[in-house]
């Protein structure tokens, strides 16, 4: 035994069994190739991906006005795993539209792309679009603006609009700037507003019936400031007799000699230093006190007071009427007293003459 394993034949018989199961383990499937398998595998994989991108212009731009092209389009990709993924997120391609060979008017353009990995299939959405190519036209215009005077506050009124800028250009198809009738903004004021109006508003480009060119504007907001205010003034106050009553001889006082008025500058200018408030007699029947709420006495004259209301003391004149009864009454007692007295001094003047005639007897 120990001779055959010390023997050169039994050393080329274990070299040979070595190779021969190495044979087999290399070359029966699925066995020692994993990796390599699990490689090709993932090589294989497809994935497909559907995303937004930018769609370029091919033209002169600065000579020729183009619209009517989206400015996206969405693409869609399919191809090995890998490549689909790393073309997602780089998106290193281009979506173009070619029409440096294209005349003024309206032309249908297929998109066409560049740089999209060749072993990639692709479909855009949409794949043809109609554009319109106009001669291009810039132009400056004017900023008014338009805006509800209904929503101030009553009395208010507004100053000097500041606009800033007070100009925008306007960019489009000389076609659509001819269309141009004003460039305006229509600031949008809070119902009842009673302070300065200050913010940013949107520029439209309008025609001749109000509706929207199509055109660009640049900027494309201005900033509004509308001074909103009101005017007052210290003016006295002079209570004055209304309403139907027999009696005519009402006398008023009251604590609040003046008051301040609000309104607008008109409504001041029409006002003096004082101003007539009516005092309603029509339901008073003797002397009492009215709180007057001067907003309904002064009706339109003005917007509003300060105070709001007054209180009045409302004479009827009644105390000097009785006064005047009760002198009358007396003096008809006074005149009743004369009377007697007359009546007893002819009483004593006919005893006094009886008596001398008892004398002469």
């Amino acid at each position: 035994m120990k001779k055959i394993i010390n023997s050169n034949y039994f050393y080329a018989f274990i070299a040979l069994c070595c190779a021969l199961w190495l044979f087999f383990f290399v070359s029966t499937p699925g066995v020692g190739s994993t990796r390599n398998s699990n490689q090709s595998n993932t090589s294989t994989v497809t994935k497909r991906a559907t995303f937004t991108v930018p769609l370029q212009l091919q033209a002169d731009v600065d000579k020729y006005y183009i619209t009517g092209y989206p400015e996206n389009v969405k693409v869609t990709i399919e191809g090995p795993a890998a490549l689909v993924t790393a073309t997602k997120n780089t998106q290193n391609f281009n979506l173009y539209l070619n029409l440096k060979d294209l005349s003024i008017g309206q032309h249908r353009v297929q998109i066409k792309e560049s740089g999209l990995n060749s072993e990639l299939t692709y479909s855009i959405k949409p794949k043809y679009v109609t554009v319109n190519i106009q001669q291009r036209e810039t132009k400056k215009f004017a900023v008014d603006v338009d805006y509800n005077k209904e929503f101030l506050a009553t009395g208010y009124e507004t100053g000097k609009i500041d606009i800033s800028p007070d100009t925008v250009t306007v960019t489009g198809a000389a076609s659509e700037i001819e269309k141009i009738n004003k460039v305006i903004v229509k600031p949008i004021l809070p119902k009842g507003i009673k302070s300065t109006f200050d913010q940013e508003v949107l520029v439209q480009a309008l025609d001749k019936n109000g509706k929207t060119v199509n055109v660009t504007l640049d900027p494309q907001t201005v900033h509004v400031k509308i001074p909103i205010t009101i005017q007052s003034k210290q003016v006295t106050i002079n209570l004055k007799q209304s309403g139907n009553s027999n009696n005519s001889n009402f006398t008023f006082e009251s604590d609040v000699k003046s008051i301040r008025i609000f309104g607008t500058q008109d409504q001041m200018d029409a006002i003096d230093n004082s101003i007539d408030v009516p005092v309603d007699v029509s339901d008073v029947t003797g002397n009492t006190k009215k709180s007057i709420d001067l907003g309904d006495a002064l009706g339109g004259k003005v917007a509003f007071t300060d105070p709001d209301s007054i209180s009045v003391t409302i004479n009827t004149g009644s105390s000097s009427s009785s006064s005047n009864n009760t002198n009358s009454s007396n003096g008809t007692n006074t005149s009743t007293n004369d009377s007697s007295t007359n009546n007893n001094s002819s009483s004593s003047n006919n005893d006094s003459t009886e008596d001398n005639n008892n004398s002469e007897e």
